[in-house]
């Protein structure tokens, strides 16, 4: 993978085939544990993965190895998945149209967020948390939204498992605070 980076990097359009056709599997695996987790799907994991990868390999990738990829990978994958929920929200609401009647199924539904509302909030407060702890925001990225397990992602980020474990636990607790209802 890191020869293939390497190739892509100077400008080896076969290169970014290859890489596209080594990562996509485990990019869609990947996508499709974390989207099982959230119990509806927002996007189909095919459509996201597809959409991530044309964000990664659209521009000349500056991952050095496999570890920054996945760093590089996860960030495209929150963002591509926060991009669909914005763009279905824009639709849910007719884009530039005002809806003006009175619609009983909508005032009698069942209040509380959406899960693309609850993404939303995750994402605000991911967002809040890379400003002043950015390690910690790349740590709970790589475990909640690749799913890599703590000695990855202590390789990945070129810091020790106990680093990580404190991360985490920072991270979610600082989260679970700033999502509370």
């Amino acid at each position: 993978m890191t020869r293939l980076l390497q190739a892509y990097r100077a400008g080896d359009e076969s290169a970014r085939d290859a890489l596209y056709a080594l990562v996509y599997g485990e990019l869609k695996g990947i996508a499709i544990r974390r989207l099982a987790r959230m119990g509806r799907s927002i996007i189909d994991p095919t459509e996201l993965v597809n959409e991530a990868l044309l964000r990664l390999l659209g521009d000349r990738i500056q991952a050095q190895d496999r570890q920054h990829f996945f760093r590089i990978a996860a960030t495209a994958i929150r963002c591509t998945l926060i991009d669909v929920i914005r763009q279905r929200q824009a639709e849910k609401r007719g884009g530039d149209v005002v809806i003006t009647a009175f619609d009983p199924a909508r005032e009698s539904a069942p209040h509380g967020p959406t899960p693309d509302q609850r993404w939303l909030e995750v994402e605000d407060a991911l967002v809040a948390l890379d400003k002043p702890y950015p390690r910690q925001c790349r740590v709970i990225e790589l475990a909640f939204l690749v799913g890599l397990k703590q000695q990855e992602i202590a390789d990945a980020l070129a810091i020790n498992v106990r680093t990580v474990e404190r991360d985490l636990r920072f991270a979610k607790a600082w989260l679970r605070e700033q999502l509370a209802p």
